[in-house]
């Protein structure tokens, strides 16, 4: 499963419900309301878990949350050395 899968499904699973509203790598979860101050959180706790990366705090923008495209990209930068 590619990273941009195990978030959609994450996202389908803790945000949604499990839910299928539709849900793709350019879905805008902002402005869908997908992301919160809680949500944020909960994500930084499974990309730590499941990907072994820590988010920092200055990585946590509307560029880099927007969509599952921007946090897959993100937690891409942030596994190269």
């Amino acid at each position: 499963m590619t990273t941009a899968e195990e978030l959609k499904s994450w996202f389908s699973r803790e945000v949604l419900e499990g839910q299928d509203v539709g849900l793709d790598e350019e879905t805008q979860l902002i402005e869908l309301g997908l992301i919160d101050s809680i949500t944020t959180i909960k994500l930084q706790t499974f990309v730590a878990s499941r990907f072994g990366v820590e988010i920092p705090l200055k990585q946590l923008t509307a560029e880099n949350l927007g969509s599952i495209r921007a946090i897959t990209s993100m937690i891409e930068r942030l596994q190269k050395p």
